[in-house]
């Protein structure tokens, strides 16, 4: 099922990569010059800023920020969360390690 969702997204001309999921808790101003909020994504440097992102249960977010992962994959994203709790919960348990995310607008 999903790899026929994953095939109708890709014949409407959506780009979908396999990325590394991690979340951060550190508030401020982003490398977009947005302050941290929910749907705040820090991504990696191949992926403009402000390009949206939807991940596989419809959350998304914008690519506003920068981080580190780059050093440690090729594909990642980092999803802000306001703490390590709601990180746990909203993040590793709905995406594990690794999941799909769709490419909307930039």
């Amino acid at each position: 099922m999903i790899w026929l969702v994953a095939l109708g997204l890709l014949a409407q001309g959506f780009r979908q990569e396999y990325v590394r999921v991690t979340y951060y808790t550190l508030t401020g101003i982003t490398t977009s010059g947005d302050y941290t909020r929910r749907g705040v994504l820090a991504c990696s440097d191949w992926i403009s800023l402000d390009t949206e992102l939807v991940f596989d249960d419809g959350f998304s977010g914008r690519c506003l920020d920068r981080g580190l992962g780059g050093k440690y994959w090729a594909a990642w994203v980092d999803v802000w969360v306001p703490d390590d709790y709601t990180g746990r919960v909203e993040v590793q348990q709905n995406y594990g390690d690794y999941t799909w995310v769709t490419f909307g607008s930039d």
